[in-house]
């Protein structure tokens, strides 16, 4: 049981839990704090807020208003984009803040069938993955295809990929070659498995080798992956337990 203090709600307003989004790093969930809003307040005019309120609560992160997003938290998973001209509304209890690197195209998120997906970049000569990144782009395999080629500078014809999976993907660097399907612009069917915002796909140059481990980088690679994983799944069991805290709001304005 946690007891906090607060003010009463006013007619219209609720309560929304904001958890900090960093994708890059192994504690990619971080409770923010929770702030009340009106019911159909606009999304750039709550980020506005959100803004405030953190800097008076000296939360340690930058946000600036171009350079943040809100989306929906589905459990740990990111999911869709609260773009500018939406709404905020009492079904929303929960929501992820992400800082971006760079402004946020405003006309991303005005065009049916646009959906914004994370990248990682396989490289199998060297046995390890790139930093996440992120693409807005249609539905069509092919057109995908084509942008993961403009970012990785590898021709499409040479590119494969897998189908999304929800973010975190849990999975060893040892396993990324033979454990997941790979798909490419020339296999008869081929597919992202997508249905919203915020699924990772992997890609890789296929012209690539698989390195040749010795038993010592096996070693070390496992011990390395093991421990990152490890650390993944306690964040994870961490915030499920803490979602399972009750809070309850004292008023002392009275």
């Amino acid at each position: 049981l946690i007891v906090k203090l607060g003010r009463p709600l006013q007619e219209g307003e609720y309560r929304i839990k904001l958890y900090l989004l960093q994708v890059n790093s192994i504690e990619f969930c971080n409770f923010m704090m929770e702030s009340i809003v009106t019911e159909d307040t606009p999304v750039r005019e709550f980020k506005e807020q959100i803004i405030e309120e953190a800097k008076v609560q000296g939360i340690d992160c930058v946000l600036e208003l171009d350079k943040m997003r809100l989306r929906y938290k589905r459990g740990v998973s990111p999911g869709r984009v609260y773009s500018d001209d939406k709404f905020i509304t009492s079904s929303i209890r929960e929501m992820y803040v992400e800082p971006l690197k760079r402004p946020e195209e405003k006309y991303m998120y005005m065009y049916v069938g646009q959906i914004q997906m994370y990248i990682i970049r396989w490289r199998p000569s060297q046995c390890s993955v790139d930093p996440i990144e992120e693409v807005i782009d249609t539905y069509s395999p092919k057109h995908f295809i084509k942008k993961l080629s403009e970012l990785s500078g590898v021709p499409a014809e040479y590119i494969s990929y897998t189908q999304s999976k929800s973010f975190p993907v849990e999975i060893s660097c040892l396993d990324i070659e033979n454990k997941l399907s790979w798909y490419s612009i020339t296999s008869a069917t081929y597919s992202f498995g997508l249905y919203d915002d915020g699924r990772v796909i992997y890609y890789k140059d296929n012209r690539e080798k698989m390195k040749e481990l010795t038993d010592k980088e096996r070693s070390e690679i496992q011990e390395a992956e093991e421990a990152r994983l490890k650390r993944i799944g306690e964040h994870i069991n961490m915030h499920t337990l803490n979602l399972h805290n009750v809070a309850v709001e004292v008023d002392l304005t009275n």
